[in-house]
């Protein structure tokens, strides 16, 4: 009974999520073509991020298959897109893919990233006093659930040996948790870039704590088993792609910026802080250490009841994919 319940309230909530879903081809990937004309590789992405990046760094040019992008403002309605086939790929975090993998939905990830932390953070009202986690207790800790910064709540309250039940945990869709920030209506928010650095900047608020130190974290490129099945070559191609545009973007701090404000509406002073807290680095192929990092992510959740039993992150990962430098 608990495993039913667990996944009606996540898929609920999820599919939920898709509504204000909107999605489109790019027109530098090829045009829409039925029959025999190219296969169309349908890429989720968070806020435009990735779709950004690439456009920056001129991987978008040349792409001898057809892109089709849908974007969301988070994870888990992504990755619930991928896992009903509406998606063929998309990067989430460790922690929404472990929710998905709960679940019990048929997603494999193909790739990972290594991840800087500090672009996520629990961040507070300017005027609040809280200096340590300690100081949240019984109060109002805002989270997407099953999100990073869900994560990060849990191992900061670790780190103090504190349980999860010692704060009141309040779930919240992001735009909703800004709002009750400034309001008042909670007293911290577990949260990532370019949100971070939209309140930081134009709310004032500040950083608690942040994850680097604290959470070793791995970002999933995740994948429903038709399209490893189907699209192999195209996925193969793509993820080669983003991995050298992860390399120009290094030198190309401003540019990534502009072109991440110019794309996704985002303040051009907060793409900025948000460009230079996002370290990333995509592996050739999925490693021991990424696994592991992963399962402790997992046992995390499990220990903490947001999961109901343990599960083998291990068998969600498919090594075959192995990307071009």
């Amino acid at each position: 009974m608990t495993q039913m319940l667990f996944r009606r309230d996540v898929l609920g909530a999820s599919f939920a999520a898709l509504l204000p879903l909107t999605s489109h081809a790019d027109p530098t990937s090829g045009a829409a073509v039925d029959g025999d004309g190219p296969v169309t590789l349908v890429i989720g992405d968070q806020r435009g991020a990735t779709r950004s990046l690439l456009r920056a760094a001129r991987q978008l040019e040349d792409v001898p298959y057809r892109i089709q992008w849908a974007f969301f403002p988070v994870g888990a309605p992504l990755v619930t897109a991928i896992a009903a086939k509406a998606l063929d790929f998309g990067y989430v975090g460790d922690a929404t893919a472990t929710f998905a993998f709960a679940s019990g939905r048929p997603l494999k990830v193909i790739t990972v990233w290594q991840m800087g932390g500090d672009s996520s953070a629990i961040v507070i009202p300017k005027d609040s006093t809280a200096r340590s986690m300690r100081d949240l207790v019984g109060h109002r800790v805002a989270y997407v659930k099953g999100s990073p910064g869900h994560l990060l709540v849990l191992a900061a309250l670790k780190r103090e040996n504190l349980s999860p039940e010692e704060i009141l945990a309040t779930p919240l869709t992001a735009a909703n948790a800004r709002t009750a920030l400034a309001s008042g209506s909670i007293d911290a928010w577990a949260i990532w870039d370019p949100y971070v650095a939209t309140v930081e900047l134009e709310d004032n608020a500040r950083p608690l704590l942040t994850a680097k130190g604290l959470v070793e974290e791995v970002e999933c490129g995740v994948a429903n088993e038709s399209a490893v099945a189907l699209k192999r070559d195209q996925l193969l191609d793509f993820l080669s792609r983003v991995g050298r545009a992860a390399a120009w973007s290094d030198s190309h701090q401003e540019e990534r910026a502009r072109a991440f404000s110019a794309d996704t509406g985002v303040p051009l002073d907060v793409a900025r802080l948000t460009v230079s807290r996002q370290r990333f680095t995509p592996l050739s192929s999925v490693t021991d250490h990424a696994v592991a990092v992963h399962q402790h992510v997992a046992d995390l959740y499990q220990a903490a009841g947001v999961i109901p039993s343990r599960i083998e992150v291990a068998q969600f990962y498919d090594r075959s994919f192995v990307i071009a430098q």
